[in-house]
């Protein structure tokens, strides 16, 4: 009797066991896809967290060493100015004060008679319009200056400012201009016209680059 009885739970508990994997199995499909699903957009959420985005571009920054070396690189022996300003003295000449820019970079020459120069300013965004109207105003006060001196006002009147992104350029440059010196004025201004759009456009090409 005690075996009949041992043998009959034991075809009970192997019947339960059936039914319970059955249940499991029979899961309604759409329940199935779901839950896998979810299981997936959580691995993604997970991956993309543990990632942190790597597959974002992070904005390029150019220094503004790396912008005055490509000009230097581009212009050779042509590139005269050699003498850095302060920014006390950036502020005195153009009015440029240093909450509006990120960082600026200004070189003139040695004597103040002799006037090639560059100016890069990083402007804060809220001060790009500020800084180009300090800058026009700082290139025609240069050229009141020189009336009286042909070669440097031709210099001056050829000067350009461009402001690529946020980066406000000044160049004022020409080097030696005796060898069109004496084919007038004009030849003058746009052999320099030239040099500065020699310099603008290595500038231009390294800061969207």
């Amino acid at each position: 009797m005690k075996g009949t009885m041992s043998k009959i739970v034991t075809v009970i508990l192997a019947a339960g066991m059936l039914l319970l994997t059955g249940c499991a199995d029979e899961l309604p499909e759409d329940e199935l896809v779901n839950n896998g699903q979810a299981f997936e957009m959580q691995k993604i959420g997970d991956d993309l967290q543990a990632s942190n985005f790597p597959f974002q571009e992070k904005e390029k920054f150019v220094t503004l060493s790396e912008l005055k070396d490509s000009v230097k690189e581009l212009m050779g022996d042509r590139y005269w100015p050699e003498v850095d300003l302060t920014k006390e003295e950036l502020e005195r000449k153009t009015g440029i004060t240093e909450d509006m820019y990120v960082d600026f970079l200004a070189e003139k020459q040695v004597l103040d008679s002799h006037i090639d120069t560059m100016i890069i300013i990083h402007a804060k965004e809220a001060h790009v319009g500020e800084i180009e109207q300090a800058l026009e105003h700082y290139r025609t006060g240069v050229i009141e200056e020189n009336k009286n001196y042909p070669q440097n006002l031709c210099k001056a009147e050829a000067s350009r400012m461009e402001t690529i992104n946020n980066y406000v350029c000044f160049v004022q440059l020409g080097a030696d201009t005796t060898i069109v010196a004496d084919q007038g004025k004009d030849e003058i201004i746009a052999f320099c016209q030239e040099e500065n759009e020699r310099a603008l456009y290595v500038l231009e090409k390294k800061i969207l680059d």
